[in-house]
């Protein structure tokens, strides 16, 4: 038996006996202690087929033949093709809200090394016709602050990582301080592929860490469509 002795999470003290499930990869649940754990709340029922949100906690006029409001909204936009499909492990709750916050904005890399064998793991599993896995590009003034990419850390050192054709044009305003309706209907461009991108043909999947109204990952999906992806899916860990 192996034991923890702080969480990584939360840094307090623990003895949590590590199973041999753990150690040789069958459990796939975050490597932290169980009080953290809890506070993580996995996405499950009724789920939006297009992002896969929780459509039990929206009011029914959000919600259309199993599609919730804002993907309606992006169908109507014409933007229905784009992405095929987004899923999420979390609920974008107060606790992973913090614990995103002390990953992506205080530069603790360890803390996002949590979720990294969950989402190898479910990259195997569920995306094995993926041709390339493509971290969500941050622009260089934020990767010059953070010193990392949280989205490249969750895979780097696997089959996974390769170098991205996909490139953040500039620092824009954050989508956190943006009204529902700014983030869906902004007009500029947010991304740009690097020229000579061999992209025809390839399905993609675009790795990133927050689904809220999906502006990001449907507008880094159009660059992609545009530059010869024959399909774009993502992979987010939390779903606001």
């Amino acid at each position: 038996m192996a034991q923890l002795n702080s969480c990584t999470m939360c840094g307090e003290d623990v003895s949590r006996n590590v199973s041999w499930s753990w150690l040789i990869g069958i459990n796939s649940d975050p490597d932290c202690c169980e009080l953290c754990r809890k506070q993580l709340v996995l996405i499950e029922g009724d789920l939006c087929r297009k992002c896969g949100r929780p459509l039990n906690k929206l009011p029914s006029k959000f919600v259309e033949n199993q599609f919730c409001s804002d993907c309606r909204k992006w169908e109507e936009k014409g933007w229905g093709k784009v992405l095929i499909h987004n899923k999420s492990f979390y609920e974008y709750n107060a606790f992973l809200k913090n614990t995103l916050a002390l990953y992506k904005f205080r530069g603790d890399v360890e803390v996002g090394r949590v979720f990294s064998h969950l989402i190898q793991k479910e990259l195997k599993k569920s995306y094995p016709f993926i041709d390339q896995v493509i971290p969500m590009p941050t622009s260089k003034e934020r990767l010059y602050e953070r010193g990392f990419n949280q989205c490249e850390v969750w895979i780097e050192g696997t089959s996974f990582e390769q170098e991205s054709p996909l490139i953040r044009i500039k620092n824009e305003e954050k989508q956190s301080k943006l009204s529902r309706e700014k983030r869906m209907n902004r007009t500029e461009d947010m991304f740009r592929v690097t020229e000579g991108s061999a992209l025809n043909g390839k399905k993609i999947l675009l790795l990133d860490d927050l689904y809220t109204t999906g502006t990001t990952i449907h507008y880094a999906a159009l660059t992609l469509r545009n530059a010869g992806a024959s399909e774009v899916y993502s992979l987010t860990l939390s779903r606001g």
